[in-house]
């Protein structure tokens, strides 16, 4: 059964002259029957932005997926499928109800967790006081015996088989934060439950908070890096195979806030290029009782909002389970057709890049296109048909709806356009990778850069000021070996625009 919109025409599409589509809302109609049936009735309930309900969709299903599914575009290329979501609405837009009404299994769920928790504290802490008396009367009693100089070893034994009856703090699961600071979030990662999405409403205090300032971290955790954190009260604390995902709405002056206090610096990061970013069209002054303004099709009943409900608890049990039995993720991978659309999309996107194309001011999103269509997919796939090879309706209709948000990032940033420093680092860059990118060169002297490298980075200010992005951006490092400074390339053997 085909669950999806036809594909009529894509391929002749994209092999045209390439160009900058422009979809005015995110396109519902490319969604999954059962993902139509539920926008439509929670619209039908609310009457908010059905862009703005989609995204919401889009978001509780990658919290729900993202913990067991990754997904491999090509050979030796696998991305997560956590997604960083912002979207923009005015305050009166039902953000509050839409969330209330799709997160519901989420809270529920984490509700029981955090009681069974409490339980399980209560338990522990009992069983911890009892430890700590056996062991300090083991030591005073290994303490003595030495003191004395009689024969230790039988003390010393019980106290060692007494350090490994330590009790086991018991793990705090949860799925959600909201509002937390750049420590709290590697705390909750590092010694709590591994997959997490940040989550918020009204996320006013969080743009202007001090986690989204820490771009380098937030793209990590993007990517699913590892990450070493260093305590200087207490021991180190490594964060690894973790899944972060943020799901952020807003209103648009306050967005607009931070854009202008942190914009330049979030894009020059990469932390933009990695944003799921909308705004849709209001339906405030249109919300006429009786009138179904916005979707004019007869009424759905419930029963669509119970099915994502199940199926987002359905999902969420499999990835407890699967941690439990420290099992693999279910790794994607595209079939024969889907594969093609995303090469030709990967094609159409590189066109668009160049000197004269319509992306040439926005290559640092562009960059992340296809990866964030690699992302949709798995997340529609691994959601919607628990299948592990994604369709080629699946690769279209994730290929329309990050074409949107490619769309609504170009939208949003209108006024801000490439920053000359940043469009230096993007040059150097495709430079790097294009000559060096497929040798075993990966030191390379500061000054070969100054006379060789692209005409108009041979001025020692501005190659520097590109090579401080790139360094940045984790693309390089430098190092200095007598009076000659190098630079150590990094993360260039897999190529440009997340290939």
């Amino acid at each position: 059964m085909n669950h999806f919109s036809p594909l009529s025409n894509f391929f002749g599409q994209v092999q045209a002259q390439p160009c900058l589509s422009i979809p005015q809302e995110l396109p519902v109609n490319v969604l999954p029957d059962e993902l139509q049936k539920v926008i439509h009735y929670i619209q039908q309930e609310t009457q908010a932005p059905s862009g703005l309900i989609a995204s919401s969709v889009l978001g509780v299903m990658a919290l729900a997926c993202q913990d067991l599914f990754d997904i491999a575009p090509k050979d030796n290329l696998r991305f997560p499928i956590s997604l960083y979501q912002v979207v923009l609405a005015e305050s009166g837009e039902r953000k509050s109800t839409v969330d209330k009404l799709l997160m519901t299994p989420v809270r529920d769920l984490e509700g029981k967790l955090e009681a069974q928790y409490q339980e399980d504290k209560k338990l522990y802490d009992v069983a911890m006081c009892r430890w700590q008396v056996e062991r300090k009367a083991l030591e005073k009693a290994f303490e003595r015996a030495v003191t004395k100089g009689e024969p230790s070893q039988e003390s010393a034994q019980r106290l060692e088989e007494c350090f490994a009856r330590k009790p086991s703090a018991p793990l705090r699961k949860r799925m959600l934060v909201s509002d937390v600071t750049r420590a709290a979030v590697k705390q909750a990662l590092g010694k709590g439950w591994p997959s997490l999405v940040l989550l918020s409403d009204e996320a006013g205090s969080i743009l202007s908070g001090e986690l989204l300032h820490d771009t380098p971290l937030l793209n990590s955790l993007w990517g699913a890096q590892p990450l070493e954190i260093d305590r200087a009260t207490q021991d180190a604390l490594r964060v690894e195979d973790a899944r972060f995902g943020m799901m952020l709405m807003v209103q648009p002056a306050l967005f607009k806030e931070y854009v202008n206090r942190q914009g330049r610096h979030a894009r020059a990061s990469g932390f933009f290029a990695r944003m799921l970013l909308c705004q849709p069209t209001s339906t405030i002054g249109g919300r006429l009782h009786g009138q179904q303004q916005f979707f004019p099709r007869p009424p759905v009943s419930s029963n669509h909002l119970e099915w994502i409900h199940a199926r987002v608890q359905e999902r969420l049990n499999q990835s407890f389970e699967r941690r439990e039995e420290n099992a693999a993720r279910t790794c994607l991978t595209l079939s024969p057709e889907a594969a093609a659309m995303w090469y030709a999309e990967y094609d159409r996107i590189e066109l668009m890049c160049g000197q004269n194309g319509a992306l040439r001011e926005y290559r640092d999103y562009a960059s992340k296109q296809v990866e964030h269509v690699a992302r949709i997919a798995g997340v529609l796939e691994a959601f919607v048909t628990g299948h592990s090879v994604v369709s080629e309706h699946t690769m279209y209709a994730a290929i329309r709806l990050a074409d949107y948000y490619l769309h609504s990032f170009i939208q949003l940033m209108v006024d801000d356009s490439l920053p000359e420093d940043m469009e230096d680092a993007l040059l150097l860059e495709n430079w790097l990778h294009d000559k060096y990118g497929h040798h075993f060169i990966h030191d390379i002297p500061k000054n070969h850069l100054l006379k060789y490298g692209p005409n108009r980075l041979r001025d020692r200010a501005r190659l520097t000021r590109a090579l401080d992005n790139l360094l940045f951006k984790g693309q390089v490092s430098c190092y200095k070996k007598g009076r000659t400074t190098y630079v150590r390339l990094i993360n260039f053997s897999s190529g440009r625009s997340g290939l």
